[in-house]
């Protein structure tokens, strides 16, 4: 292990000269900047970001709009500033320092970069180079702050969301993984706080070391805070949990569903609450429900959990079979009930409103019959369309009030489900419309969707979208706000949202963003099988990914963007 030695950043510059270390005492490294003469007039911030174990010819054509996030430290201070910032200590290793020179309107002037050892050098020059053309300026109604562009205060304006403009507010990395390669990842949950959004996630460090959940707030400008990462108990090594997380908020307080592997002892659902505001406080007793019977449960990625005025209700699966469950105050349990086919079940998702309660689930059989009435006459439901011998979904839609127990029949009659097909789902519902999210169906699809109505069978609207680029869609999640559907999309290197409009009547493809073309958000590219997830405020969306299941020694745990979209 590399031990850290007292390095701090010192950075001074005077128009087009080159400075040297400043004060004395603790040993620090200059940082000497060379500006060329003819952008030192239009100069008036510098943005400097020093990156551990990365290299300029990565770096470099990402500095046209500033200084990338995930520096190990950035620092951002005016031409004419009387003294010179300091940021923290820098450990000893090979950093790769940026810097970029900004105008007043933070569009880029000139670039540089150079990689350099900190431990065995006390000075960084870095030659700066003009660029052709200015980029990166700030956008409408937006100001340059810090050598950032922070939205305008007016909720009238573009940059702060107008007609859903999406306006990138902020992004960044997840927290740092808890292992190193090997290290398991949940699925993502994210939910809105009255001060933001919260998102969680689980990992378990391979060797058994460490496990957690770490629950992260973010602030309605895209600002992540300090995150709280309590231990899970009873975890072992070859605890295969990448799974997901069922999360519920009610105001600022929220409560997670966890499954635990058996480890050699028995299968349980674990139910965590904690505090946001916004600083997180987590309740030290996890309560759990352990099964005698159960040898497995899982929780699928995307919303698992739901909150309707009859109470919350969580979705999992248990030995193949897809289940429902009250989330109680201290426990996960009764009443409780079975939907779908008895075996086979691959995924379950839940959406609840004031109308309705509508639960999915995946298999290869979605038509097959309840699992509480496996010998009824059941077929592929009305309206379905679905193929009894492939992959399927299956949607079941109840009113709002229904009890789990009573969940997969109606006055005694047998819920038969909608089924259509489809590999993986998600779900939203809002009023009496609920809209499933599903891996394309037709041509020039990426993704589908439809929209269903309570108390019918076939769907109102049928129809998709595409994502640019290779490979095809592998999860999603949608929510649903203020008749708008949000539907966020995860393939091998490549993230994306895109907003609809009319979502309870005929939903209209309103804007779409796809973040590997935002400088601005973590890289994308190394995502692989990770999952997604979606919430969104009158004002605020945001979106949380994480890379994969299991992180290689590079792999970054994942990352997440809030967007800006009002009416």
């Amino acid at each position: 292990m590399r031990s850290f030695s007292p390095l701090s950043l010192l950075a001074v510059l005077i128009a087009g000269a080159v400075v040297g270390p400043g004060c004395k005492g603790t040993p620090q490294v200059g940082l000497d900047l060379a500006l060329p003469n003819e952008v030192v007039p239009n100069t008036v911030w510098f943005e400097i970001g020093a990156f551990r174990d990365a290299s300029c010819e990565a770096l470099g054509p990402m500095l046209m709009n500033g200084v990338p996030d995930g520096a190990t430290t950035r620092v951002a201070f005016r031409r004419d500033d009387a003294q010179s910032p300091r940021v923290g200590d820098l450990a000893t290793g090979k950093y790769a320092f940026a810097a970029v020179a900004k105008g007043e309107d933070c569009s880029v002037l000139a670039t540089g970069c150079v990689e350099a050892e900190m431990g065995s050098t006390d000075t960084v020059a870095i030659n700066l180079n003009a660029t052709d053309t200015p980029s990166g300026g700030c956008g409408l109604g937006a100001s340059c702050q810090a050598a950032r562009c922070v939205p305008a205060n007016d909720n009238a304006d573009p940059s702060v969301g107008a007609q859903c403009s999406l306006e990138l507010l902020g992004a960044g990395p997840l927290a740092n993984p808890v292992g190193g390669g090997g290290t398991l990842v949940s699925a993502p949950a994210i939910a809105t706080t009255p001060s933001g959004f919260v998102v969680v996630y689980r990992e378990i460090d391979p060797n058994g070391a460490s496990a957690r959940v770490t629950v992260l707030p973010i602030d309605p400008a895209g600002g992540a805070l300090d995150p709280t990462r309590p231990l899970l108990k009873g975890r072992c090594a070859n605890s295969d949990e990448t799974d997901g997380i069922g999360l519920v908020m009610n105001g600022t307080e929220g409560q997670l569903v966890l499954a635990r592997s058996a480890c050699g002892g028995k299968p349980g659902l674990e139910l965590l609450s904690f505090s946001s505001k916004p600083e997180v406080t987590i309740n030290p007793n996890f309560m759990t429900s352990d099964s005698d019977t159960a040898q497995k449960f899982s929780l699928s990625g995307g919303h698992v959990a739901a909150t309707r005025p009859a109470g919350k209700v969580v979705v999992f699966t248990e030995d193949g079979s897809s289940r429902i469950a009250t989330v109680g105050k201290d426990l996960v349990g009764a009443p409780s009930g079975s939907f779908g086919p008895a075996t086979g079940v691959t995924g379950a998702w839940v959406a609840a409103s004031d109308k309705v309660l509508a639960v999915l689930y995946a298999g290869p059989n979605a038509g097959s019959a309840p699992a509480s009435d496996a010998g009824a006459e059941a077929g592929a439901g009305t309206g379905g369309g679905g193929d009894e011998t492939g992959p399927s979904l299956g949607l079941i839609m109840a009113p709002a009030g229904t009890q789990a127990s009573a969940f997969n029949s109606v006055d005694g009659t047998p819920s038969l489900p909608i089924t259509f097909p489809g590999q993986w789902g998600a779900l939203a519902a809002v009023g009496t419309r609920v809209i499933v999210m599903s891996d394309g169906g037709g041509p020039g699809r990426s993704v589908s969707y439809r929209a269903f109505d309570l108390n019918r069978t076939t769907p109102a609207e049928t129809n998709g979208f595409s994502i640019e680029g290779a490979g095809v869609p592998t999860t999603g999640d949608v929510a649903i706000l203020d008749d708008k559907a949000y539907f966020a999309a995860l393939k091998p290197g490549s993230v994306s949202l895109h907003v609809f409009a009319n979502a309870s009547t005929t939903p209209t493809a309103l804007r779409e963003v796809v973040f590997a073309k935002e400088p601005r958000i973590q890289s994308v590219v190394t995502v692989r099988d990770g999952r997604v997830a979606v919430a969104a405020t009158p004002s605020r969306v945001a979106v949380a990914w994480t890379t994969a299941k299991v992180l290689s020694n590079n792999d970054s745990t994942g990352g997440y963007a809030v967007f800006a979209c009002t009416p």
